[in-house]
């Protein structure tokens, strides 16, 4: 079965930013969001690192991308995202009640910095070299990371590339990749875990399910709308 013919009917809620349909089975959450997403442990020149205001992922993101670097698993990190992600102080989806109840999770930072520029301070803190960190400020979610990817790597076929965010959102990253990035690549799919968003643990907190629910219902929605690749699940 392919994302797109998965049984579910999301409706999306542009001014709530939300899905409003009936919750998802948890069964088909993981099926939909989980399978067939694993590190194949292969090494890469670059390791691409997507954008969060959420800040135990973006603190999540960096420290795996520093593990990876300091391994030699890569050698170079692009970090990604603007001042507009869907994750942004401006933009966050989550529902008040949800965050009030999940504070220690939930919180998002609110500077004036670029997700991007922020991971990059980071990463230079935890001692990444400022000259192995490429940063694209100008890409507001996967899709836009993707699309604009060649103007800040180059690629070419066979390469291998790896992959680095939380683990509900690595589907979504290989399905955008798969979309816009015409080139064929082997994905190492790398999770940043923060002990709350992972398939064993999200039903734990609102805020987990919530997240996972949402990203369920947004990956079978952008598929059947041709915005990311139809992927076998």
């Amino acid at each position: 079965m392919k994302l797109s013919e998965t049984p579910i009917n999301p409706i999306w809620n542009q001014e709530l930013k939300n899905y409003t349909n009936e919750p998802l089975d948890f069964a088909l959450i993981d099926k939909i969001v989980f399978a067939g997403i694993y590190d194949n442990e292969l090494p890469s020149e670059y390791a691409i690192c997507f954008g969060t205001s959420r800040k135990i992922e973006m603190v999540a993101r960096v420290e795996k991308a520093v593990e990876l670097y300091q391994k030699g698993r890569i050698k170079k990190v692009l970090f990604t995202g603007g001042k507009n992600g869907i994750s942004s102080a401006k933009n966050n989806q989550t529902p008040e009640e949800i965050n009030k109840d999940n504070l220690d999770i939930s919180y998002i930072i609110n500077d004036e910095l670029a997700e991007a520029e922020r991971m990059q301070k980071y990463g230079i803190e935890l001692g990444i070299p400022k000259e192995d960190i490429i940063i694209d400020c100008e890409s507001n979610n996967s899709n836009e990371t993707l699309q604009n990817l060649f103007k800040f790597i180059k690629l070419k076929d066979n390469d291998n590339i790896i992959v680095i965010t939380s683990a509900y959102h690595l589907k979504r990253c290989l399905a955008s990749s798969k979309k816009y990035v015409h080139l064929n690549l082997t994905y190492t799919l790398v999770a940043a875990e923060t002990g709350y968003f992972e398939k064993d643990n999200y039903r734990e907190t609102k805020l987990g399910r919530e997240l996972l629910n949402f990203e369920a219902n947004h990956l079978v929605r952008l598929t059947r709308e041709n915005k990311i690749a139809d992927l076998e699940i």
